[in-house]
């Protein structure tokens, strides 16, 4: 069962599912109905509701997909794991610390479906070699991602602290995922700046450092103020005489001492959509730890 079926979800999210099979698409909800019906009709659910409920609490469903607003992700998850159903839930999870903690309270309970957060960049083939490449490692790791993100309109939801929750709590939580991944670790601490809104951003221009318990620093810069022209995102990893250079998901360049190794995706992007929704079908199947520790 899945809720919303907004931009994201039918540009991107629901395309993966159909094509990747192993599920039966039971029912989508909107709160509008005709998004809905829409959806339904082209990605081959069995029906359309108004009401999230008619896919929480319908027992032919065992997996749910939220790909709502952020102000509806913790009702939702929760609403999900209480009535027995995995959740796979687009980020952000929550957006206060509140939420957070009714969360894993929930969590704590032995018999807790699997809840997975999209996070799906740490899916991402040329992301999983880029991992590879730095377990080699005797150092500690300094990682640089820079966002090129663009403006966004200053009515836009995402800005609304109730809404979206700002775009650091509504975006930026992937690259910093993305970060822990590639330390494998939490980190301790963390420092922020950001640059003046002078009334055209939402404190969207923000460079944010991350301190890990094996000395690894980690920075995400987040920028609005960038513009369209110029690739989204790129990853730099310095360490142990090793350097890799991420470009947008397109080129991974893994440069040694001895050698310098550039991989190009001739085809398309692949941020990891299609990867992280299959571990979390198996994981769903087969039983086991959620694909993303808790």
């Amino acid at each position: 069962g899945v809720l919303g079926a907004g931009n994201y979800a039918q540009a991107v999210f629901l395309p993966v599912i159909r094509k990747t099979g192993g599920a039966e698409l039971a029912g989508i909800a909107t709160a509008s109905g005709m998004s809905a019906q829409q959806a339904a009709r082209k990605f081959g659910f069995r029906f359309a509701a108004t009401s999230e409920e008619e896919v929480l609490t319908n027992p032919e469903i065992n997996t749910v997909v939220i790909l709502t607003r952020h102000q509806h992700h913790t009702r939702q998850v929760l609403k999900a794991l209480r009535n027995k159903k995995a959740v796979y839930c687009e980020k952000p999870l929550a957006l206060n610390q509140a939420e957070l903690d009714e969360i894993e309270a929930e969590l704590s309970s032995a018999d807790t479906p699997l809840l997975t957060v999209g996070y799906n960049r740490r899916f991402a083939p040329m992301a999983q070699q880029l991992a590879e490449f730095l377990k080699a490692r005797s150092e500690p790791l300094f990682i640089q991602y820079r966002v090129n993100a663009g403006a966004l309109p200053m009515t836009h939801w995402l800005h609304d602290p109730l809404q979206g929750g700002g775009r650091i709590i509504g975006e930026g939580c992937h690259f910093i995922d993305f970060l822990t991944f590639l330390v494998g670790d939490m980190p301790m601490s963390v420092s922020a700046a950001a640059l003046p809104d002078n009334e055209k951003y939402r404190q969207d221009n923000v460079q944010l450092t991350f301190r890990y318990p094996d000395g690894s620093i980690g920075t995400v810069i987040y920028l609005a103020s960038g513009n369209r022209n110029f690739g989204k995102e790129r990853i730099e990893a310095f360490t142990s005489s090793r350097i890799a250079v991420l470009e947008d998901f397109r080129s991974l360049e893994l440069v040694t001492e001895t050698s310098r190794k550039t991989t190009r995706s001739r085809l398309r992007q692949d941020k990891g959509h299609a990867n992280a929704w299959k571990a979390f079908l198996q994981a769903v199947e087969k039983g086991g730890p959620a694909p993303i520790p808790y």
